[in-house]
């Protein structure tokens, strides 16, 4: 089955049971959950979900099929969620095993921030009629605007353009902190469907949306921008407001993945400036000259050397027993220096 928009998903009323498998995947995270959150909600509020990670079907390629097929003890309906890992091929046994099976009763939903359109397991899911994938980018500034005034409407509340261009600024453009405002909002002004409230600029103002976004993005770039000098007061700077390592991590994998993608065009021979500014690119205007500039110093190697080096670092920091913390420092360091002698 092709690949399809994560609107068209969006916009489905009901799941359709001739697709067992839905892949969620690309640079932008928070759309990406709020898709599977949108499809979880269609097998019904009373469906039972079960949720699995990428490591359960990698040491029992059969569980995935088996818990497709089984049907709720509890409810009529049941629903699968998937945290894949990494670039997702250690579950592709699994998939294979619930797209071959004889019958299966229960949705699966999989997502992975780290599977790449070129994996096996995408290769898989495109190649089969019942599976279907949707790659997930960062919407523009016009579109993160218009998703702004849906949620609000849908919190109880109004929500002007200018207003929600603020917010969308406010927030760096990520879309999981912004609809984490706009129900802070609505809490705030109690709102609810059936009592609805205008927006204002001062009550954005009066809540201030979160900073640590900022701060991730800041360390991003101070990383792969190769300034070493600046990184040691980035990180503190981080740690002191609470931004957690592995958040970092995970968005450095997030950039990585974007970079990776358009340094394909840079490679056919586009100018990154360019590929960057393309609505189609995805980057935020804000980070624009600091993507540019990265696309310059990273090329393909070297992103697939530091997606490797991310994975590794996260699989440390999740594990007991690891110098989790001491890895992460080094790892970096090392990307700091790296890119500052490519630049």
């Amino acid at each position: 089955m092709k690949n399809v928009k994560p609107a068209d998903l969006e916009r489905q009323t009901r799941l359709d049971p001739a697709v067992r498998f839905i892949l969620l995947t690309g640079p932008d995270e928070a759309t990406m959950e709020a898709v599977a959150a949108h499809l979880i909600r269609l097998a019904g509020k009373d469906a039972e979900r079960l949720d699995l990670a990428g490591s359960q079907l990698s040491q029992d390629p059969s569980l995935l099929a088996a818990e497709a097929a089984s049907m709720s003890l509890f409810s009529s309906a049941r629903v699968i969620k998937v945290e894949l890992s990494g670039s997702g091929d250690d579950s592709l046994a699994a998939v294979e095993a619930l797209l071959g099976a004889d019958a299966a009763i229960n949705p699966v939903i999989a997502t992975g921030a780290s599977v790449t359109a070129k994996s096996k397991l995408v290769k898989l899911v495109e190649g089969s009629d019942s599976a279907v994938a949707a790659i997930c980018y960062q919407p523009d500034r016009r579109a993160l605007v218009g998703i702004a005034m849906a949620v609000a409407t849908e919190q109880g509340l109004r929500l002007a353009n200018s207003e929600a261009q603020l917010l969308v600024d406010l927030v760096s453009g990520d879309q999981a902190l912004m609809r984490r405002e706009i129900e802070k909002i609505a809490l705030y002004l109690d709102a609810a469907s059936d009592r609805h409230r205008q927006v204002t600029p001062a009550d954005i103002a009066a809540l201030g949306a979160a900073t640590h976004e900022e701060d991730v993005s800041a360390c991003i770039n101070v990383a792969l921008g190769g300034k070493v000098r600046e990184l040691p007061a980035m990180l503190a700077q981080a740690a002191a407001v609470g931004v957690a390592e592995i958040r970092l991590i995970r968005a450095l994998a997030i950039r990585a993945m974007q970079l990776a993608r358009l340094r394909d065009e840079v490679d056919a021979g586009a100018h990154p400036a360019t590929v960057v500014a393309a609505p189609k690119s995805g980057v935020f205007w804000k980070e624009r000259d600091a993507v540019t500039a990265q696309l310059h110093i990273w090329d393909s190697l070297r992103i697939a050397r530091l997606m490797t080096r991310l994975l590794d670092c996260e699989r440390a920091l999740k594990s007991s027993g690891t110098p989790g913390a001491v890895l992460f420092y080094k790892l970096m360091t090392d990307i700091a220096h790296q890119a500052a002698r490519a630049r």
